[in-house]
């Protein structure tokens, strides 16, 4: 039977014979980490090709570019909605005012650590919006820390090539 590669597109059908057992619990794995077998399955394979052609390198370097850029995604949207939830308590203000008196370094948040024994000290609010606040800072801080990975990967003179197995 002839296939026509035009008509999908990428998205030829594909069929694969594997044990059930395995396969369904393959799955329930995967479906724990929010994956799907198809998913797995061409990451596999786009891994093996790489090693096959000899760019097992090149395909890691994409790799470590994917995960940071999936990352940096599900931080974002950590940060947005802890600020959310503070704004929306009443508390985000209140805390960075804090955080701010105590000596937090806004621009990088380095002395994160430091300052968050005394945000608990200091706080007179409900300890639970204490605690949400440098939940919040530790994230950000992840963030502008997987921002600038990202920023030197995108500036560098090597970029790396994400269509490796595309």
């Amino acid at each position: 039977m002839s296939v026509d590669n035009k008509r999908f597109k990428g998205n030829m059908p594909r069929s694969f014979y594997v044990d059930v057992e395995v396969y369904s619990e393959f799955k329930s794995f995967l479906a724990q980490l929010g994956r799907s077998v198809s998913e797995e399955v061409n990451e596999f394979m786009v891994r093996r090709l790489a090693e096959l052609k000899g760019e097992a390198e090149k395909y890691r370097e994409s790799l470590d570019y994917e995960v940071l850029k999936r990352r940096f995604a599900k931080v974002v949207d950590e940060v947005e909605k802890l600020s959310n939830k503070l704004k929306r308590l009443g508390y985000y203000e209140d805390l960075k005012t804090l955080a701010f008196d105590l000596g937090l370094d806004f621009s990088d948040l380095h002395n994160l650590s430091e300052i968050t024994p005394k945000i608990l000290a200091k706080w007179d609010g409900p300890s639970e919006y204490a605690h949400l606040f440098i939940s919040l800072a530790e994230t950000a801080k992840e963030k502008r820390e997987l921002e600038k990975k990202l920023k030197e990967i995108r500036l560098s003179l090597k970029p790396v090539d994400s269509s490796i197995g595309g």
